[in-house]
């Protein structure tokens, strides 16, 4: 076989193989995991770590062990200041993030690539400016995510998340929520929606937001966490918590907020049905 002929053939595969992997290999990947059976001891973790799990219908339990498999398979796990992480804080992890995108696609997850883990809160240095000085200061966080595809998590904070259903504090779906909103390229409170979605989305929040700045201005105390009045990206996150965490008290308090989310979700938490 002649020179240009086998260079011919080499270029062939080598097309080939990279146009597989570039368009085909991730779904072929994905389809080949979820030929393979949930674990039950999974479920049996899902079920003692993700309270709202047990509320489910057998369709959208099955639809989130689905996304719970391609998560575990994709995302990599790392464990910060000598922490360990094991099946039980991975499934914890991943079966709190996929509650988000239950009435939507996995595919929302793509960019996310590695999750941190510390033990309990941890301390960073942050810097921030005031007029035209900069100060600097460490800072204690129970997590944060990036638009680098990275979020960071304390493990305590989590396993409150866990015990504590009605507790209005759910770290991890506070940050993959800020991980939705960075999908359109920059977190400000309002993840890529419809035109239509989007006119009603910014006329609902930025009431919502006005009112909660303006409670707590007025130094009365909301019920909703202050820490959604720090920026759009917060409440976006704080209101997501409240969503699967208090719903009941979030649509009676502020039905069309309640409202907006469930149809970006499309996923109601009083009716998972």
């Amino acid at each position: 076989m002649s020179s240009p002929v086998v260079f011919a053939v080499f270029a062939v595969i080598l097309i080939s193989v990279s146009v597989f992997y570039l368009f085909f290999y991730r779904n072929w990947r994905r389809n080949r995991e979820l030929r393979q059976p949930f674990p039950a001891p999974w479920r049996s973790v899902l079920e003692e770590q993700v309270p709202f799990f047990r509320r489910l219908p057998e369709a959208q339990k099955e639809l989130l062990e689905r996304y719970v498999q391609l998560f575990l398979l994709e995302k990599d796990f790392y464990g910060c200041d000598g922490f360990e992480v094991d099946e039980r804080v991975r499934l914890t992890i991943a079966g709190h993030a996929c509650l988000l995108i239950l009435g939507r696609s996995f595919s929302h997850y793509d960019d996310i690539r590695s999750i941190l883990v510390y033990p309990d809160v941890y301390r960073v240095q942050h810097a921030w400016e005031h007029g035209m000085i900069v100060h600097e200061g460490e800072e204690v966080r129970a997590g944060e995510a990036s638009s680098h595809g990275q979020v960071v998590l304390a493990w305590s904070e989590c396993e409150h998340a866990a015990n504590d259903s009605r507790s209005p504090h759910n770290v991890i779906l506070h940050e993959f929520a800020h991980q939705l909103d960075y999908l359109d390229g920059s977190a400000d409170g309002a993840p890529p929606l419809n035109t239509e979605q989007a006119s009603h989305w910014q006329q609902t929040m930025t009431e919502a937001y006005e009112h909660l700045q303006n409670t707590i201005e007025h130094h009365h105390k909301p019920w909703l966490d202050p820490y959604g009045a720090t920026e759009p990206a917060e409440f976006f996150a704080v209101l997501t918590e409240a969503f699967f965490q208090q719903s009941e008290h979030l649509r009676h308090e502020q039905p069309k907020v309640f409202n907006a989310l469930r149809d970006y979700y499309r996923f109601d938490p009083l009716n998972p049905g």
